[in-house]
């Protein structure tokens, strides 16, 4: 049976065990929360600044990163291969889903980062709005502005 020695060490184990989860869900933080209602998408490769070539449900797509433009900045590639390349993403939809080429339009999230707003702060992208583009262009634009001010040279 168990020992006065064995029970303590138990109930010890079980404490730190406890209290180390619980630190553990308590000190995540997180820069902001992925919405409700993304898609899952498998990224495949980056083939250009802002677009990613990408599986969802087994079909390969072609996806724009929605309200953001890079020309040739292969900074903005590098960030953008290293961030995503073999991950599982998420998609973000606004008004339009698809551009004129019927590439997906999308923001992406890795875990709880939108990389959109990711390139926009690191100055590898700038605002590219369309009237199609309703839900983040404000934060886009100062978060543009954000970057120019810091002089991390905005393409």
């Amino acid at each position: 049976m168990f020992r006065l020695h064995d029970t303590v060490f138990l109930f010890w184990f079980l404490c730190f065990f406890c209290l180390s989860y619980v630190y553990a869900a308590n000190t995540g933080i997180k820069k902001e929360e992925k919405p409700d209602g993304t898609v899952t998408a498998y990224v495949y490769k980056v083939t250009k600044d802002n677009r990613i070539l990408a599986t969802i449900k087994g079909k390969i797509y072609s996806i724009c990163m929605q309200g953001v433009t890079v020309s040739g900045e292969s900074e903005a590639r590098r960030f953008l291969k290293e961030k995503v390349t073999g991950h599982q993403v998420e998609l973000e939809y606004d008004e339009q889903t698809r551009d004129e080429k019927g590439n997906i339009i999308a923001y992406v999230w890795l875990e709880a980062e939108m990389l959109n707003r990711t390139m926009l702060e690191k100055g590898y992208a700038r605002v590219a709005p369309t009237p199609q583009q309703t839900r983040y262009i404000n934060d886009f634009r100062r978060r543009q502005e954000q970057a120019d001010q810091k002089n991390k040279g905005a393409v």
